[in-house]
């Protein structure tokens, strides 16, 4: 008889639990405790007027829209009051994922482009780098959307009980951005940059009420006794996933005015302008 064989079959059926609930633990856990934004200020929706160089803000701007085909997507939603981000199982669905998530390159892109309209520049949308010839324009601005990174802190349940925050966030990372002064044919500014922004009111909310919690908890524990009496591992196996299911949550998407990818992609254009003016200052 080998050392597996003597084992007997109650210790055998005990250590398997144990090893379900120490993966369900893990898997329940999984994700980082943030809790490092909740105590900032929430960012202001249009960046402050910048003070121009007047050799950027005279003459007529030409913007090829940023590209944003090959751009990183990272973040996720984060509930309870250590902010921790939800595996796949308990986030949102891949629909709402579509809605925050869906066109940040895009949205980051023309952001950054009007805001540089609101802040005073003569400036147009060209559909390619070969248009300034024949559109008149005297500078030309490129760049690349390299990456967004979107944050959703959840309201808890709808008494707010666990909440981490109720706030959202983003940074948005741009590549490659540069200024050319087309007659001259020089680089003026060449770099990268980012810009970041907090709103607060997360679109991403929890469905759930004090009372679905609580029948949630009694389900779980209904499943837990059930794993720790099962007959074989495998039915064991079987209870810890309807346990894991039971804990599934259900998501809206509140509807919103501006997302912080476009906050965020504003304040990066201001950015910008600072950048070209500590260049006329030196």
């Amino acid at each position: 008889m080998d050392a597996v064989s003597s084992i007997p079959r109650s210790l055998k059926g005990k250590r398997c639990v144990e090893l379900v609930c120490l993966a369900l633990s893990l898997y329940l856990l999984s994700g980082c405790a943030a809790n490092v934004t909740r105590s900032l200020p929430c960012t202001q929706v249009h960046p402050q007027i910048i003070d121009t160089a007047p050799y950027v803000k005279g003459p007529h701007l030409g913007i090829v829209p940023f590209e944003s085909a090959e751009i990183e997507i990272g973040g996720g939603h984060h509930e309870g009051l250590l902010q921790v981000r939800q595996p796949w199982i308990f986030g949102l669905s891949k629909e709402q994922k579509e809605i925050l998530y869906g066109n940040a390159g895009e949205l980051a892109s023309l952001a950054f482009a009007y805001e540089l309209k609101r802040q005073g520049l003569r400036m147009s949308l060209l559909q390619d780098k070969g248009e300034p010839s024949s559109s008149g324009c005297e500078l030309l601005l490129t760049g690349k959307v390299k990456r967004v990174i979107l944050n959703t802190y959840g309201h808890g349940t709808k008494e707010g009980y666990g909440s981490a925050g109720n706030y959202w966030e983003a940074t948005v990372f741009f590549s490659n951005v540069t200024l050319n002064n087309m007659r001259s044919n020089k680089v003026i500014w060449a770099g990268d940059i980012q810009g970041y922004a907090k709103l607060e009111n997360s679109p991403a909310k929890l469905d759930w009420t004090m009372l679905t919690v609580a029948l949630k908890s009694l389900q779980g524990a209904l499943y837990l006794q059930q794993m720790q009496a099962a007959a074989s591992p495998l039915s064991g196996m079987s209870k810890g996933k309807s346990y894991v299911q039971t804990w599934e949550a259900d998501y809206t998407i509140d509807r919103y005015e501006v997302s912080p990818i476009e906050v965020a992609a504003r304040h990066a254009a201001a950015q910008f302008l600072q950048n070209i003016r500590a260049l006329a200052d030196k």
